[in-house]
């Protein structure tokens, strides 16, 4: 990833075809052209699409912004499915963490995962996240993240 900046609404469309997709799709919770309006328009979210030689790779949004306490949420985080396998994963959550950290001043970052879901469990161990705990009623795993 090259660039991370705000979304626009005109980025939507794009994103929420990314979240249609089968692959994605099974891991995600609320999706739609309306949760992504919903967190554009909320100022204790932030919602970033990253660029790679010009056009959009992928997305992340933050929240918990307003909170004061200095923890954030990765809420979301989507790599075009056509871009997969080539270390976009990994250059997105970078550059999430750096938004986090740096613009939003975070002293932590926390997400949930589905159990299912080793390919980014990996990816986010990899990257440093440790679990803290387990949903069970839900599949999920809490992970964290410190500077």
């Amino acid at each position: 990833m090259s660039m991370i900046r705000p979304a626009t609404a005109e980025d939507l469309p794009l994103l929420t075809a990314w979240e249609d997709d089968r692959d994605t799709a099974a891991w995600l919770g609320k999706t739609g052209l309306a949760w992504h309006e919903r967190a554009l328009a909320d100022p204790d979210q932030d919602h970033v699409v990253a660029e790679h030689d010009g056009a959009v790779a992928g997305f992340a949004v933050l929240a918990g912004l307003s909170g004061g306490d200095g923890v954030i949420e990765l809420r979301r985080m989507v790599v075009d499915p056509g871009r997969r396998c080539a270390a976009q994963g990994r250059a997105l959550l970078r550059a999430a963490l750096a938004r986090a950290y740096e613009h939003h001043g975070a002293g932590r970052v926390w997400l949930d995962v589905r159990a299912a879901n080793r390919r980014a469990r990996a990816l986010y161990e990899s990257e440093g996240f440790s679990v803290t705990h387990a949903v069970a009623d839900d599949d999920l795993i809490i992970m964290s993240h410190r500077r």
